[in-house]
């Protein structure tokens, strides 16, 4: 189904991965994936390609968009000429003509190298997966002898190592999970090998994936495909029709899944971070509030200087005066030595008000870092409560050094897939419509608003130009709901291509629409309709 076929338009799909359409088909995309847990050569339609990319979020790492470059010189156009894997190694060679795609699937860091003359130009993921391991059929999972494994998991036990992982090195086709059902006698690989025979698509899942918060996903072995159902690892098990519809739900899943993982850690960290500051500082501004002077006691001083008979002498560093409130006691305190017992009175009445206000000042402040705190606090136990990605808050570009604020409250787009699989996006406010129109649409993308209403400025994404009448009659009915015709039983709303816009004056938000069209539809809530991203 791919050999004989010609690779193009090459697209980093996510942090790990590139996505090639496929000539003679328009609806077939070869996804190159290197990502961990993740690692693969997949033959997919458009659509899978399409919802695998949502759910990573669109993050792409450097040495992805580094190695797109090449790829998409030395691939784009080319012929596949063969696929095969190194015998007894997990690794996959796609041969296009001068060029090689190594893909590296063993190992904490796997890889995928593009290769021409001999020579490895490009890489993501880890290492590079060139040179190619020697192969070794005496490996190969239906060939390895039991003695060997046997040996292996020997040693694994005397050495205090994971047995699975011996195994796994000693036949590495078996891969990490099928390394798992075995405990290396030669019974157990007999029983497994007498499973594979009767190998079918299968996918272990913590529950039916459209019912999994993105949480259930985000555990390393949550989701698994493998050839057989698991005895080692209880879950549910499902049986996709095909291995690539088996594959396309598997990856989604486990992109879905990272994307929180990844979210979450940095979320938390900035959290903790907010936490660890205004602790330091709540314990800072007390410490000040203890250190300063009373101001009734320097007032106490200023007075018993005016009231005293005795003028201070000149050169005098230090007052012994009478208190004037408590004739039998004596108040002894430091003036400046420059001045007369008045001029030292003006000076302590003048301190005195200084503290005080500043005294105010650091209680303010110190009530408000008090809030600020519990409000952190508050936030950092949600990050770690969070179900879905949408409760993560804003994106971590916009969060950065944010207070952080409740959950309808915050900023970001928020974000919609369309019932085909595509990217809708809404700005909260002003400032946000104007970046969401102007710094993150593509050209391309559509761009929605209620007409002649206030609203919220909508993007539908629509990178590949798939987008159809229904994808813009969804966006349509989101940008309806979103605006002040939310109330009307039917609502007009602008259609246009973003490159058709330009930012007009009056303000953040306002644009000057070049060419558009008229939608008419109902006003429809997206919550519970369309899936929240």
């Amino acid at each position: 189904m791919l050999v004989g076929r010609h690779l193009t338009r090459p697209k980093a799909a996510a942090a790990r991965a590139l996505v090639f359409e496929v000539s003679g088909d328009r609806d077939r995309r070869l996804w190159l994936d290197a990502g961990p847990g993740t690692a693969g050569l997949y033959l997919l339609t458009r659509d899978e390609a399409l919802r695998i990319a949502a759910a990573a979020k669109g993050e792409v790492a450097g040495t992805t968009r580094h190695a797109l470059l090449l790829f998409r010189k030395h691939l784009s156009g080319a012929r596949v000429t063969g696929l095969r894997r190194v015998e007894g190694e997990r690794t996959l060679v796609l041969e296009a003509g001068p060029a090689t795609v190594a893909v590296r699937l063993r190992g904490s860091a796997p890889a995928v190298t593009l290769v021409v003359e001999a020579a490895a130009l490009a890489t993501f993921g880890g290492p590079a997966a060139w040179p190619l391991p020697a192969p070794d059929p005496r490996r190969r999972w239906d060939a390895v002898a039991p003695e060997t494994l046997e040996a292996a998991a020997r040693e694994a036990r005397e050495a205090g190592r994971p047995i699975h992982r011996a195994l796994a090195a000693a036949c590495p086709e078996l891969g990490p999970l099928l390394a798992r059902e075995l405990d290396g006698t030669p019974g157990s690989l007999t029983a497994l090998r007498a499973r594979l025979g009767d190998a079918r698509p299968t996918l272990l899942v913590p529950g039916e994936l459209q019912s999994c918060d993105d949480a259930d996903l985000a555990p390393a072995d949550a989701v698994a495909l493998a050839p057989v159902a698991l005895t080692a690892r209880p879950a549910v098990v499902l049986h996709p029709r095909t291995w690539r519809e088996a594959a396309a739900a598997y990856l989604e899943a486990r992109h879905r899944g990272q994307a929180f993982a990844a979210r979450r850690r940095e979320v938390a960290a900035a959290a903790h971070r907010d936490v660890v500051k205004l602790a330091q500082l709540e314990e800072n501004l007390a410490r000040d509030l203890s250190g300063m002077s009373e101001p009734d006691l320097l007032r106490e001083r200023a007075e018993a200087l005016l009231a005293s008979p005795t003028v201070l002498p000149p050169g005098a560093t230090e007052a012994d005066v009478v208190d004037p409130r408590e004739p039998q006691r004596r108040l002894r305190f430091a003036v400046d030595p420059a001045l007369g017992g008045p001029a030292n009175a003006d000076r302590l009445f003048d301190k005195a008000r200084r503290i005080e206000r500043a005294r105010l000042q650091v209680r303010d402040r110190l009530g408000a870092t008090h809030v600020a705190l519990a409000s952190a606090r508050t936030r950092a136990t949600a990050v770690s409560a969070a179900r879905n990605l949408d409760e993560l808050g804003p994106e971590a570009d916009d969060a950065r050094g944010a207070t952080f604020a409740p959950a309808d409250e915050r900023s970001g787009p928020r974000r919609y897939l369309t019932g085909r699989g595509l990217t809708i996006l809404v700005g909260r406010g002003a400032r946000e419509n104007h970046r969401l129109t102007f710094a993150v649409a593509r050209p391309e993308d559509y761009w929605l608003h209620a007409r002649d209403v206030p609203g919220a400025h909508v993007i539908l994404r629509d990178d590949e130009g798939r987008a159809g009448p229904e994808d813009v009659r969804e966006a349509a009915e989101v940008a309806a709901f979103f605006s002040e015709a939310r109330e009307q039983p039917r609502a007009d709303v602008h259609v246009a291509r973003r490159k058709h816009l330009r930012a007009a004056g009056g303000g953040p938000g306002r644009v000057r629409v070049g060419h558009s069209e008229n939608v008419r539809v109902a006003p429809r809530d997206p919550e519970g309709r369309l899936r929240r991203r």
